[in-house]
């Protein structure tokens, strides 16, 4: 065999075994952690990016749980649902089953973005699954997906991802998605450990 044709076969071998699915909260693979802070949730630790903050709990709640960096003050929540606030409070667990699958709670939710922290968010009056599957957490495979939020200010209107871990109850919650921020996602995401 050539060594053209080695690279070929072992491109296609590295290409099936990327492309395989892991059952959620299986293994995956994780590159190595950011420099910063650690946001610790539950069994997670995760890193966050440099300058980046995480509220564990605000004095209005309304920030509980929010990663903030510059002047947005809540990018993305994580919340461990076996301990969140009003944990006797009825609660739709996360699914990419129902229109608004990130959104734990029975009313509607807020249109959340940079510009429109809680608070000050609208009403969301649509939501439309754009993809699904799994995604890693650290070593945990996540059930995935990605909406498009249409608001009652249309101005806010976005798109939300979500990661969650049902075993370990983590829900990670992303807000107002744009390229460059779901990059520093998925490189917080795979730097996360567990213990």
């Amino acid at each position: 065999m050539s060594f053209r044709h080695s690279l070929l076969a072992v491109a296609v071998v590295l290409s099936v075994t990327a492309c395989s699915s892991t059952p959620a909260e299986g293994p995956a693979p994780g590159p190595s952690a950011m420099n910063g802070p650690r946001a610790t949730v539950g069994s997670l630790r995760l890193p966050l990016p440099s300058g980046a903050t995480y509220t564990e709990h605000s004095q209005d709640g309304l920030l509980d749980g929010c990663v903030a960096e510059g002047t947005v003050v809540c990018e993305a929540r994580l919340l461990d649902l076996r301990t969140a606030p009003n944990s006797d409070a009825p609660i739709n667990l996360p699914s990419t089953k129902r229109a608004f699958g990130w959104y734990t709670g029975t009313d509607l939710p807020t249109c959340i973005t940079p510009a429109s922290p809680p608070g000050k968010a609208t009403g969301a009056t649509g939501s439309t699954l754009l993809d699904s599957g799994f995604a890693p957490i650290g070593s945990k495979r996540a059930e995935y997906g990605r909406w498009k939020v249409t608001c009652e200010n249309s101005a806010q209107n976005n798109q939300v991802r979500m990661w969650w871990l049902p075993t370990s109850r983590i829900l990670v919650v992303q807000y107002g998605s744009f390229p460059g921020w779901d990059a520093k996602m998925d490189t917080m995401l795979a730097g996360a450990t567990f213990g």
